[in-house]
């Protein structure tokens, strides 16, 4: 038994407790509220006083490629997507096992280091499974499929089950399928991935509306992307555009109704939203990414008035500074309106819904799981709890994922 207190507690994005604790019973959260309440109920001598912090529910990040850890400051940011995409396979191209195993162990500290205690990563290679399986952290990885070959959906799909079939999972690991994206991806792999998720009950995700050039390739076959997949030997002569937008394509694909992840989601209608809701499907949306790409305003608050569950994910540190997600929601506070507790939610209990956890993580409460972080305030700051938390000055200092602590600083 362990009792962890702090100045505040906030078990939930509605509630905050003053002098506020959590006893952990090995992997569970056993009592929740102040100090005071929680001496008298149990005995123990176990305490750890935090300070002037606030505990936080383990933050969940939605979205990572953990294996582009190392590239950090190589990518130039840029507005052609296109041009970032020969960036990154400029850069790795001479990469060998090493760099990626170096690559993933810099992302998972980093996650950790920043209050992060659930990840869903894209496993890219071999590597992401055995390394990510290794760490504390909470993760679904989903194993990424991709052709734009028709004829070769059947051969993808069964090389990506045959690997998926020798990975043991447990209860810190949930493993998925990650259809890449509409225009890496074949309408008939989609479909194999779509009929697989729903007979497996296997979570999904897939990149979707990233770019305007997306929309125009599959609605008219046109823009900067076909000539970037002739480059890449990825786009036969055959190939016709569906004539569709990417969440009706999706729709059309049967990947909606796996009620997947969609990532990104940076330019979409509102019949598409409507779509997307109605599927309940999700979104992750990447604040930081998307403001690299130098992208317009995203539909985050559309999305979020029509009901629809949005968490917070960093995509890479090939187009992002930073993997901590307190670092996305400062972005968030200081560049959109959106109330502060609903950002809270996005990074907590939207992101667990998001991943199928919420009975597990996401909350402060009783039963579920002992998966806590704890930001450091500062000091002798006049504004509310949030205005304090998304100071520019405040930082992780505790992190804990199933009652283990992983990270501490004084």
């Amino acid at each position: 038994m362990i009792i962890i207190k702090a100045k505040y507690l906030i078990p939930d994005a509605e509630g905050c407790i003053e002098n506020g604790a959590v006893a952990v019973d090995g992997t569970k959260i056993r009592h929740v509220g102040t100090f005071h309440e929680i001496k008298k109920r149990i005995y123990c001598d176990n305490v750890i006083d935090l300070g002037n912090a606030a505990i936080l529910p383990g933050l969940i990040n939605i979205h990572t490629h953990l294996d582009l850890t190392n590239l950090h400051n190589r990518i130039k940011p840029t507005g052609n997507f296109t041009h970032w995409v020969f960036q990154i396979v400029g850069a790795r191209v001479r990469w060998k096992d090493d760099d990626y195993v170096s690559s993933l162990e810099k992302g998972i500290r980093l996650c950790i280091q920043s209050g992060i205690t659930t990840v869903a990563d894209i496993a890219n290679t071999k590597h992401s499974f055995s390394i990510l399986k290794k760490s504390p952290l909470r993760k679904v990885i989903y194993k990424e499929v991709i052709g734009l070959n028709p004829d070769h959906a059947k051969d993808v799909m069964k090389k990506a089950c045959l690997e998926l079939s020798g990975i043991l999972r447990d209860d810190l690991l949930t493993v998925g399928l990650s259809p890449h994206a509409p225009y890496s991806v074949s309408k008939e792999l989609y479909q194999s991935v779509a009929q697989f998720a729903y007979e497996n009950t296997m979570p999904v995700c897939t990149h979707v509306a990233e770019t305007q050039d997306e929309a125009e390739f599959l609605v008219k076959g046109t823009g900067s992307f076909p000539p970037m997949l002739r480059q890449l030997r990825a786009l036969s002569d055959t190939w016709h555009p569906p004539g569709l937008t990417p969440v009706q394509y999706m729709n059309e694909t049967g990947i909606l109704a796996t009620k997947p992840i969609l990532i990104h989601c940076n330019y979409i209608t509102d019949e598409e939203i409507s779509l997307i809701q109605s599927s309940g499907a999700r979104v992750a949306f990447c604040p930081k990414s998307h403001h690299f790409f130098r992208h317009i305003h995203h539909p985050v608050r559309k999305l979020l008035n029509a009901g629809v569950t949005v968490g917070l994910g960093t995509d890479s540190l090939a187009s992002n500074d930073t993997l901590s997600i307190l670092d996305e929601m400062k972005f968030l506070f200081q560049h959109y309106a959106i109330l502060p507790k609903t950002l809270l939610s996005m990074a907590t209990v939207q992101g667990a819904k998001a991943l199928g956890l919420e009975s597990r993580v996401g909350q402060i409460r009783e039963g579920f799981e002992a998966d806590l972080c704890s930001i450091r305030l500062p000091e002798n700051h006049t504004g509310d709890i949030y205005c304090q938390l998304f100071d520019r000055d405040s930082k992780n200092i505790f992190t804990m994922v199933a009652g283990r602590i992983c990270y501490t600083i004084s």
